[in-house]
């Protein structure tokens, strides 16, 4: 028993490199994350005078300086309007929660109908995630611009969530797997009780992909957050918390130039992730755990 406990507590040279290459990159990201919380608490003269030590005086008031610069104004017909740090929270929730679900359904739907039915198209569908992953599309965005605001998107939440609504990319691949490796025993079960495929979709596989549909949709809440790409270009009268941060970052006014009001601004973006990441954590680094059949 002692020598069987040896060798399963044993260490090999190729763990010990794998062990430090991961300390390494887990210090590579917790340090400047550590950093920059530091740092946007200090004052100006504190953070030129002592980059990367303690602050000598914690100005978290740093934070409400960032939060009532955190404003953008647009152009509506009644005139130049400033949108507050308020009403750019509410319009990412809009933008990334709606876009998250969407997207994450049809990629569902999608990698369901190719995975479980055999017609012709599943194939070509298939195909055409793989081709479209592996060519990068260059140079569309004035022909995605010019065809949003041709048929009346453009500019509209709900036309962010239509353009979110697709299916290529790595999800479906995800997706598709979970199906395949799903027994036939439980939709065939349903069709002899007289069951459509509707309702076996909707009452016995979605509930046993719950997690990974869940963990799919957080992962994909969490890109459409940080993205102001897409909110710039189709979006410039609605504004998100990214596309504020954006802005924020390229203000020159005297009372956010400094380094440490950058990082404050910075933070404020982060913290909405981090209680999603601290509640949901569990979904997110999980396994997908997967019912099955009793016989």
């Amino acid at each position: 028993m002692k020598e069987k406990t040896k060798r399963k507590f044993s260490l090999s040279p190729l763990s010990i490199v794998i062990f430090v290459i991961l300390v390494l990159y887990v210090v590579s990201l917790v340090v400047p994350l550590l950093w920059s919380l530091l740092t946007s608490v200090k004052g100006r003269l504190d953070y030129l005078n002592n980059p990367f030590g303690l602050p000598k005086k914690w100005l978290f008031s740093n934070y409400k300086t960032a939060a009532d610069n955190f404003a953008s104004s647009i152009t509506t017909n009644k005139g130049v309007r400033t949108v507050q740090i308020w009403e750019m929270l509410l319009n990412s929730l809009l933008f990334a929660l709606g876009s998250a679900f969407i997207g994450t359904l049809v990629t569902c739907i999608m990698a369901y109908a190719s995975a479980r039915f055999n017609f012709f198209a599943s194939k070509i569908i298939y195909g055409i995630v793989i081709v479209t992953m592996i060519l990068p599309i260059v140079g569309s965005l004035p022909s995605e611009i010019q065809l949003v605001k041709t048929l009346g998107l453009y500019d509209s939440m709900l036309g962010m969530w239509i353009m979110k609504a697709g299916f290529l990319g790595m999800h479906f691949l995800i997706f598709y797997g979970v199906f395949k490796a799903l027994p036939k025993d439980f939709s065939e079960a349903a069709y002899v009780d007289g069951a459509s495929n509707l309702m076996v979709m909707l009452k016995i596989i979605l509930p046993l992909v719950r997690n990974t549909f869940f963990t799919i949709m957080l992962i994909k809440f969490i890109d459409f957050w940080n993205d102001y790409y897409m909110t710039m270009s189709f979006m410039p009268n609605i504004k998100t918390l990214a596309f504020g941060l954006y802005e924020y970052s390229q203000s020159y006014k005297p009372a956010i130039s400094s380094a440490p009001m950058k990082l404050a601004g910075c933070c404020i973006l982060a913290v909405p992730i981090l209680v999603l990441f601290f509640c949901f954590h569990n979904k997110i680094m999980g396994n997908v755990s997967m019912g099955g059949i009793k016989e």
